[in-house]
C-alpha cells in the first residue's frame, strides 16, 4: 500500500506480569471490550474472585464484580491504591470508601503465581478464587514500528507535532512516546490525534503534552485527580482541607502561585474549574485558597465527563434547548464520546 503519509496508531495491549498459571481457566487481562464481556460471563458462575491492581481500571473491575455478587479482594503491590494519583492520606480515605463497598484490599503484596485454587503471595498467602483479573498496566505496540527502524524506547518517539523520526510518518495515542510520556488516557490522546491531523492537513497544532486528569468512575465514590498532587515536593505549598467523618478530602498544590496538582475527594464540584487552572498557570484565585472552596461555582456545575471537559450545567443547557437523547446531547457538548464512562451520569440527568 503506497501512502503520502502514514499514521500508527496501535495502542497497547495490556502488561500482565510473568508468574506461572496465567493459562488456567478463570484468569483474564482487563483493557478490551472483549475483555470486559469474558470477565462478565465467568462473574455469573464465579463466587470468589482477585483483581490484581489497584489503579483506576483494577478498582472500576473490583467494583463491577462486586454488583455481580462476586467476593472480590484487590491485591496491589505498592503500599496505597492510586499511588501514581494520590498522596497516603487520599488513598488511605478511598481505602476506607472501597472497602465500605464490601470489596477487600490488600496493599504492599506481590502476587507470586496463580494457581489451580486461586492466588499465592510473596508472603505465603493464598487466596483462593476461581476469577482473576489482571489490571496492570499497559505496554505500547511497537512491534511494526520497531521492525520498520522507527525510534523505540518505551513507546514510538514522537516531536511535538506527532511526527517520527522517519519522513511523513506519524504516531498518536498510547503507542506513541511524546517528552518521555505515553499517554494512557482518553484526553490527551485525543488533543494528540488532533495536533497530528492539524499538522497533516497543513495547519501545524503543536501538542506540548497534557495535564495527566482522571475521575474514578465508581459508584457511591466522587474522585478526581489532575497535575502533580501524590508525591511531596519541597518547592510547592499545600492548600489541605479534610474532613475524615464525611470522608471528605481536597489537596491543592502550588507552585509560585500557579496550581501543579488538585485531588478532590468527596466533593468534586470544583473539578472543571482546577483542571482548567492548571492547564492554563493562571493564579490561583484567593477565594479557593482561603476557604478550601470555590465560592463561585455552584454545586451543580460539576464535572461530568472528563475526557471532554463538560460540566453538568453544559449538558442541561443542551437538553433544555432541545436535545432529547444521549445521541443529541454528545452532539452538542462532546460528553459521552471519549472513554464512555459518563454515559450512566448523562442518562440520568436526561431522565431527570
Amino acid at each position: 500500500l503506497a501512502f503520502d503519509e502514514l499514521v500508527l496508531a496501535t495502542g497497547s495491549a495490556p502488561w500482565v506480569p510473568p508468574i506461572p498459571g496465567l493459562h488456567r481457566d478463570g484468569v483474564f487481562a482487563f483493557r478490551s471490550l472483549a475483555d470486559m464481556r469474558a470477565i462478565r460471563a465467568a462473574a455469573w458462575s464465579a463466587t470468589r474472585a482477585v483483581v490484581i491492581g489497584g489503579g483506576l481500571l483494577g478498582l472500576e473491575a473490583a467494583r463491577g464484580l462486586r454488583e455481580r455478587g462476586v467476593e472480590v479482594t484487590v491485591v496491589h503491590l505498592a503500599d496505597r491504591l492510586m499511588e501514581l494519583q494520590l498522596d497516603p492520606l487520599a488513598a488511605r480515605l478511598l481505602e476506607r470508601r472501597i472497602r465500605a463497598l464490601g470489596i477487600h484490599v490488600l496493599c504492599g503484596q506481590r502476587t507470586e503465581a496463580v494457581t489451580a485454587d486461586g492466588v499465592a503471595l510473596a508472603d505465603g498467602t493464598e487466596l483462593p478464587a476461581d476469577l482473576v483479573v489482571f489490571a496492570t498496566g499497559i505496554r505500547p505496540e511497537v512491534g511494526l514500528a520497531r521492525d520498520a527502524g522507527l525510534e523505540v524506547e518505551r513507546g514510538v518517539l514522537v516531536d511535538d507535532n506527532l511526527r517520527t523520526s522517519a519522513p511523513g510518518v506519524w504516531a498518536v495515542g498510547e503507542c506513541a512516546e511524546h517528552r518521555g510520556t505515553v499517554y494512557g488516557l482518553w484526553a490527551p490522546v485525543l488533543e494528540q490525534a488532533r495536533a497530528a491531523g492539524a499538522a497533516i492537513a497543513g495547519r501545524p497544532n503543536a501538542f506540548h503534552g497534557a495535564v495527566p486528569a482522571t475521575t474514578l468512575k465508581v459508584a457511591g465514590i466522587d474522585l478526581f485527580c489532575a497535575g502533580a498532587a501524590a508525591e511531596p515536593d519541597p518547592l510547592a505549598e499545600e492548600v489541605i482541607v479534610l474532613d475524615s467523618r464525611r470522608e471528605r478530602y481536597r489537596k491543592l498544590v502550588l507552585r509560585d502561585g500557579a496550581l501543579a496538582g488538585a485531588t478532590l475527594l468527596g466533593d468534586i464540584a470544583d473539578a472543571r474549574r482546577l483542571r482548567a487552572l492548571i492547564a492554563s498557570g493562571e493564579a490561583v484565585p484567593e477565594e479557593l485558597l482561603a476557604t478550601g472552596t470555590g465560592a463561585g461555582d455552584a454545586p451543580a456545575d460539576h464535572l461530568v465527563c472528563s475526557c471532554q471537559v463538560v460540566s453538568r450545567s453544559d449538558i442541561t443547557s443542551a437538553i433544555q434547548d432541545g436535545a432529547a437523547t444521549l445521541a443529541q446531547v454528545s452532539a452538542r457538548t462532546g460528553a459521552a464520546t471519549g472513554c464512555g464512562g459518563c454515559r450512566p451520569d448523562v442518562e440520568a440527568l436526561l431522565e431527570a
